[in-house]
């Protein structure tokens, strides 16, 4: 290639590099135009309106399409009592008892309570919702349960519960297993001994332990705060509907991922069934039924491992 070749092939790269730089600035800057649109974004300061705001406030009374009132039993989890609760006489029974020490049953001392402490906690009212009485809650579902609604809730309690709450309810799903916070089980120690317990300690020869926090196994955390022993299979279901949607102590709230108030009763309906199914009279299921000829099989070798054995 000649000297005047060669002149005329740089210039005409150097022309092409200038022709996209331009394209860039032009396409930058077109870009810049349109993500600053004319148009207002909600709550954005502005003179349209009187409120000085891009949008004008809703009038009082104004609901969303679909919106239950906050009177409707849909959403209305809390009977008239639990709006508005009150100290029971077995609070204040409880309270009186902690004015010594006692010892928790992972040996740690608690700290008695002065009486200055007792009538600061009587002195604050209890707010709507404390899990001070069973009766605070409704007992029925405010809709019909069909089978259709229990096999939902049992779909979304699979996909969203068990993970920390286990398959059948036994506190034994895998993010505990995993070492972390520990649920309460749905129920309760036949024979009464088991302790509920939410995390492990490390003890002085560096094994791990349970951490008990003190009440029974199957037993509600929110109403031993109270100085009641409640087991959850007997707690209304109105507190199970209030565990899922407010949360309590390191459950977080679920109102994301069941939005739907029609959900959050199913998935508290099935948590019912499982306790009702953990504590079925085995003697009283239908004879040819599936369930029954599964716990009469319980540690029994199956069919073909003895006809394998006989094999042998």
């Amino acid at each position: 290639m000649t000297n005047f070749g060669m002149r005329n092939a740089e210039c005409g790269m150097k022309a092409v590099a200038f022709m996209a730089l331009v394209a860039l600035v032009a396409t930058t800057g077109c870009q810049q135009k349109m993500a600053d649109q004319p148009a207002h974004r909600p709550y954005e300061v502005s003179t349209m309106f009187p409120n000085g705001q891009s949008v004008r406030p809703l009038q009082t009374g104004v609901i969303h399409r679909s919106q239950y009132l906050s009177d409707d039993p849909m959403v209305t989890w809390l009977t008239t009592k639990g709006k508005a609760p009150d100290h029971t006489d077995n609070y204040k029974q409880w309270l009186t008892s902690k004015s010594k020490v006692t010892k928790a049953d992972n040996g740690q001392e608690i700290p008695a309570l002065t009486q200055a402490d007792v009538d600061g906690l009587l002195a604050t009212k209890p707010q709507a919702g404390a899990p001070n009485d069973n009766s605070n809650f409704l007992d029925t579902v405010p809709f019909e349960m069909t089978k259709e609604d229990l096999l939902r809730g049992q779909v979304l309690y699979t996909a969203i519960c068990a993970e920390c709450h286990g398959g059948a309810g036994h506190a034994n799903g895998k993010i505990p297993e995993r070492g972390f916070l520990r649920p309460p089980s749905y129920h309760t120690d036949p024979e009464g001994k088991a302790k509920d317990w939410s995390s492990h300690k490390t003890q002085s020869d560096g094994t791990t332990a349970p951490d008990f926090t003190g009440n029974p196994q199957g037993t509600s955390r929110g109403f031993y705060k109270y100085g009641i022993e409640q087991p959850l299979k007997d707690v209304n279901i109105g507190y199970i509907y209030q565990v899922i949607y407010w949360g309590y102590g390191g459950m977080a709230t679920h109102e994301t991922q069941l939005p739907k108030a029609e959900d959050r009763w199913r998935v508290a309906a099935y948590v019912r069934a499982l306790q009702l199914s953990q504590a079925a009279d085995v003697s009283k299921l239908p004879a040819n039924s599936h369930a029954k000829k599964l716990v009469e099989n319980i540690g029994k070798p199956k069919s073909d491992d003895k006809h394998s054995e006989d094999k042998h």
